[in-house]
């Protein structure tokens, strides 16, 4: 089974669930996939469900386990069957929000995007976007682009073969 991650204009393809910061230091897994939806599964775990570990822009750490903030954290979740979105207390926008998106939603992609999901025969693709660090490194995910300590990725599309690694400098570890 393939998995997409879209993050801006950017798309990684791996068999793996998992996202990781990584640099020639260091791997820093802070975003796994454990369940998504599917329509012809009544089950309850046919429904997008996430793990994270991800730091807001205050440093306020953020740990949700299966679509769960940890006790005691000034953290709101908020899920449907193909969407959770992680907010801080009192915030509007979601320090992380991961999308599920249903085939007919593939087209409306970027075009480069559209036709390696449909070479590569991807099974689930998730849109996902963000501003948050792991690690003391940050990450910022908007519509278009992809920013990893303030280096700008868009336009890239990775066959992310051990996973879906962010790095900093476009370099593979």
């Amino acid at each position: 089974m393939k998995y997409a991650f879209v993050f801006g204009t950017s798309i990684y393809i791996s068999p793996e669930r998992t996202v990781s910061y990584a640099d020639a230091e260091t791997k820093i897994p802070f975003l796994k996939i454990l369940s998504f939806y599917a329509s012809h599964n009544n089950a309850a775990n046919s429904i997008l469900s996430i793990d994270a570990d991800v730091a807001a822009s205050n440093d306020e750490r953020i740990v949700v386990t299966s679509n769960e903030p940890s006790a005691g954290s000034a953290i709101k979740v908020v899920a449907d069957d193909k969407r959770v979105q992680i907010f801080r207390t009192g915030q509007e926008h979601p320090v992380l929000d991961v999308l599920q998106l249903d085939e007919h939603e593939f087209s409306a992609l970027s075009s480069h995007i559209f036709n390696e999901i449909e070479a590569q025969q991807v099974s689930v693709v998730f849109k996902i976007k963000g501003d948050f660090s792991v690690g003391g490194h940050r990450i910022v995910i908007d519509g278009e682009s992809l920013y990893v300590n303030g280096d700008s990725f868009a336009n890239g599309v990775v066959n992310a073969h051990d996973g879906v690694n962010l790095v900093p400098d476009n370099t593979i570890y």
